[in-house]
């Protein structure tokens, strides 16, 4: 989820999973290839317009009948060879061999990512990453126990902090309803015995100034962990001041909030901070992986907000398709302020692209893909999780690609508990499990700082796939789920499994 953070480094991935074999895309041809392909055409053409039916240069007398008549017969012969040539050429010759779409070598814009040699088929292949079918888990009983028990015991708070009113309320009653979906379910099955939940939320608006004001609210009761924050800059003003608090996000993406911002040598900035969700890095190489190889697209243009998601999801995006083989034809970087964007479209159908990759928030999406679809761009709009729900959808057109953490996918192939109605509602789920989880192995009474220590211990089926975490607080294995706009919905393309680069 975006921020204003600026752009955080980058994380290599060594594979990426290919979803159908790349599309071939022949390459251009200059005129005189495309002409020694027709070189039977071509002759009879060339000799025909290069002959002429000359004049009569002599003094002699009238010509005889049969002269005349010789005459008139040949150049009827000439005229006919030169239409029938004419005919085959421009009307029943080979086509062209070049797509519609391809732009001649001379022509073509200079792209302001390098691009390397082109090759018959533009995108390499790699291995293919596990592909994940069905559903997670709910939270059941502990091995050995009936679960239900109905004994009477200690009650212990569980802390939300996300935007429960404002442009995004949303998404932040999708994380109470997945918080309260869990919390139900371990109260029901005893998943602590003698222990009951309770889930105390607290407003931030997605601002970073009220998430300051929620964090030393939830500071100052007995919560023992937090659910949330949603945005990457709110959870930047609520970690210093939580203490020993475990913070698990369902939503933040910002890759520094778990490796920092130095590329080189990264480091985890807030040992408390955990994340069940897919950070921007990765969903910009899997949308590259497969626009590339799934779709046999070679040549996209970028556009992105100022703010490090739109960078992030874009750069890396970038990064990875021209590894693959594929062009950027033109990059454009606008403020979300932004609301005419006529002259980024004109820019854009002048490169000649064949997708136009988004990095941005949903209204903002919505007014590009509107404007492209007004100026007559037939392509693909791609672009992060941002764009998966929200005004988006009003706008989006059949072909548009967006990525989701796996839970939604698998979720809709194999049925979803009926009270988790949103990909954010089963991932706040999972981040609430996971929480409940690391209290039943340190125990009721154990400290706040004993429950953050045994959260990274945690690992359990979740209903968004297997939930543990690595050194930096992210999934070690990461899912994803690749979605296609398709008769005013998003249909699943395929399910993404990555081991964590770390």
């Amino acid at each position: 989820m975006p921020e204003s953070e600026p752009p955080a480094a980058t994380l290599p991935r060594t594979h990426l999973p290919v979803f159908v074999e790349p599309i071939p895309e022949s390459e251009p041809q200059t005129p005189t290839q495309q002409r020694s392909d027709l070189p039977v055409a071509e002759s009879v053409l060339e000799v025909g317009v290069g002959s002429q039916i000359a004049a009569p240069t002599t003094t002699e007398g009238p010509p005889s009948r049969s002269k005349v008549w010789l005459a008139s017969a040949l150049a009827t012969a000439l005229i006919a060879v030169i239409g029938l040539a004419a005919w085959f050429v421009l009307g029943r010759g080979p086509a062209d061999p070049r797509p519609k779409d391809a732009i001649p070598s001379a022509a073509r814009p200079a792209s302001p990512v390098a691009s390397p040699a082109a090759t018959a088929s533009p995108c390499q292949v790699h291995p293919p990453s596990q592909v994940v079918a069905g559903t997670g888990q709910p939270l059941g009983p502990p091995a050995g126990t009936s679960g239900s028990s109905d004994a009477a015991g200690r009650t212990v708070t569980v802390g939300l902090i996300g935007p429960l009113t404002g442009d995004r309320s949303g998404l932040g009653q999708q994380v109470i309803q997945g918080a309260q979906a869990a919390i139900a379910d371990a109260n029901t099955n005893d998943i602590v015995p003698g222990v009951r939940f309770t889930l105390d939320a607290h407003d931030d608006q997605g601002n970073p100034s009220m998430g300051g004001q929620a964090a030393s609210e939830v500071s100052a009761t007995k919560a023992v962990g937090i659910i949330g924050p949603m945005n990457s800059d709110v959870a930047e003003q609520v970690l210093p001041l939580v203490g020993d608090l475990a913070v698990i996000s369902p939503g933040s993406t910002a890759p520094g909030m778990t490796h920092g911002n130095d590329a080189a040598a990264p480091k985890r900035p807030w040992p408390g901070f955990f994340r069940v969700t897919t950070p921007d890095q990765v969903q910009g190489s899997i949308l590259a992986q497969f626009v590339c190889a799934g779709l046999g697209i070679s040549r996209v243009a970028t556009l992105s907000e100022t703010d490090w998601y739109g960078t992030t999801v874009v750069s890396t995006f970038a990064e990875r398709f021209v590894a693959l083989g594929g062009q950027v034809t033109t990059t454009l970087t606008l403020p979300k302020v932004t609301t005419d964007y006529s002259d980024a479209v004109a820019r854009i159908k002048d490169s000649r692209a064949q997708a136009v990759v988004f990095g941005g928030l949903s209204p903002q999406g919505k007014q590009l893909r509107s404007a492209l679809t007004a100026a007559g761009f037939t392509g693909p709009m791609v672009g992060g999780d941002e764009i998966f729900s929200g005004p988006f959808v009003e706008a989006a057109r059949d072909g548009d690609v967006t990525i989701t953490p796996a839970v939604s996918g698998r979720l809709l192939a194999g049925g979803r508990p009926p009270r988790l109605e949103g990909a954010t509602a089963v991932q706040a789920y999972d981040a609430t499990a996971a929480l409940i989880l690391a209290i039943r192995s340190a125990g009721p009474d154990a400290s706040r700082a004993a429950v953050r220590d045994a959260l990274q211990a945690v690992s359990f089926a979740g209903l968004t796939g297997p939930v543990s975490f690595d050194t930096f607080g992210d999934r070690a294995v990461v899912d994803a789920t690749v979605h296609t706009f398709r008769g005013g919905t998003w249909d699943v393309s395929g399910f993404v499994r990555e081991p964590s680069t770390t």
